[in-house]
């Protein structure tokens, strides 16, 4: 019976079962600065007064500065396809029940 135990033991120290996953790490995972990398001279000015604190937590983990006062609301510069993409992250991801309007100031 000893001896039962010890090739188990030596078997699972030899198995691949064994080994520590392997993190990879992605240079730039942060979809707001790929965007603003790409399309640096296409950002625009968007405004939102809906959803303002999921709005605010996603541009908070995005990495996307903005700026919050009552009558505006908040206020952060993208590109178009960043705020497109934004409305379907917090539809699909976030929970919001109704489409977020996110307006572009002019």
């Amino acid at each position: 019976m000893f001896v039962g135990l010890k090739i188990i033991t030596i078997f699972a120290a030899c198995s691949n079962m064994n080994e520590r996953p392997k993190i990879r790490k992605k240079v730039e995972n942060n979809e707001f600065l790929q965007l603003k990398n790409m399309n640096d001279n296409e950002l625009k000015e968007w405004q939102t007064q809906s959803v303002k604190h999921k709005v605010a937590m996603v541009l908070i983990m995005d990495g996307v500065s903005f700026s919050y006062t009552e009558e505006d609301g908040i206020v952060f510069s993208a590109p178009e396809c960043y705020v497109a993409r934004l409305v379907r992250r917090l539809m699909s991801c976030y929970g919001c029940s109704v489409r977020p309007k996110i307006n572009e100031v002019k």
